[in-house]
């Protein structure tokens, strides 16, 4: 199992493709760079491509093409629960896509919640309710290999911001804490650099950045 990073390029999030038996996407821009995400899974070998395309968070910049790769791929589109609604309505306000002159469109979706654990059927993802930054937050944490997929709850060098609808401080601080006690090894954040074998010490700083020495 790998998990191969797709630098986001203009306003695109990272895009992680976690490769296995049972390989799955996590996040897709904004759609921007579709056909991108699609050789990429085509260049990885992987003939049937993914079943699963796990959305960290509710936001544009994230989902934006998931509705156009499910249905490329016939997968099923998965959300943290509290983030679900405002992607099933189409609501351009709380996805923000209205900050990129974008009306979004609804999308189905499915839900998870804290403790669910996707397996790509060599390894298992757990689902870690992380909000804050929205509040349907997760990210996703292998605690064998000490991988840990943040969204934008954790940066290399920073946090993402608390206040878009729903985001609250008090709750990215609860969630920084927590990942701090996870110990992760490789950090996989929603935007920027990833961090491989220094995660603990990159969530360290962002508890400084938070006022939190």
């Amino acid at each position: 199992m790998t998990v191969h990073y797709l630098p986001g390029a203009g306003f695109d999030s990272n895009i992680f493709l976690v490769t296995g038996n049972r390989p799955f996407l996590v996040d897709t821009g904004t759609g921007a760079q579709l056909d991108r995400t699609v050789a990429k899974i085509s260049e990885l070998g992987i003939a049937g491509g993914v079943d699963r395309i796990v959305l960290t968070h509710r936001h544009f910049d994230h989902v934006g093409g998931a509705r156009k790769l499910a249905k490329r791929f016939s997968a099923e589109v998965m959300v943290h629960e509290l983030d679900a609604q405002p992607l099933r309505e189409g609501d351009s306000f709380q996805t923000f896509s209205e900050m990129f002159g974008v009306e979004m469109s609804p999308m189905e979706v499915s839900t998870f919640v804290e403790g669910d654990v996707l397996s790509t059927g060599e390894h298992d993802f757990e689902i870690l309710h992380t909000p804050g930054h929205s509040a349907g937050s997760a990210s996703l944490f292998d605690r064998e290999k000490g991988l840990l997929i943040c969204g934008d709850t954790v940066f290399v060098d920073g946090v993402g911001r608390w206040d878009l609808p729903s985001g609250n401080l008090k709750d990215l601080l609860r969630s920084v804490k927590k990942l701090m006690e996870l110990e992760p090894v490789d950090l996989y954040p929603g935007h920027g650099p990833c961090a491989f074998g220094d995660a603990r010490d990159q969530i360290a700083g962002a508890l400084r950045y938070l006022g939190e020495a």
